[in-house]
């Protein structure tokens, strides 16, 4: 059985080793870049707030909504809705 400083080093490898892949390893997409989150959606040009197209508030905006891909509102400064979500 090899000393006990040697075991101790071969675990403090194992943890660094296990430290850097999971920094290296790609994390899940950030919100808005996958392509299943780029949905349409109407976009408040004014006050920078994304609805579902389904929501009351993308309903009762006529003057200044857009709708435009999820991406697309999001790289605009966009935010969501706090009723809907920004998705249905």
């Amino acid at each position: 059985m090899p000393p006990l400083k040697y075991r101790l080093s071969l675990v403090l490898v194992g943890i660094l080793c296990a430290c850097l892949l999971a920094q290296a390893l790609p994390t899940s997409p950030a919100y808005g870049d996958s392509p299943a989150s780029d949905e349409i959606v109407a976009f408040n040009t004014k006050s920078l707030k994304y609805h579902c197209l389904e929501c009351t508030w993308a309903k009762k905006c006529t003057v200044n909504c857009v709708n435009v891909p999820k991406s697309e509102a999001i790289r605009r400064g966009g935010v969501p809705c706090k009723v809907c979500g920004g998705s249905c």
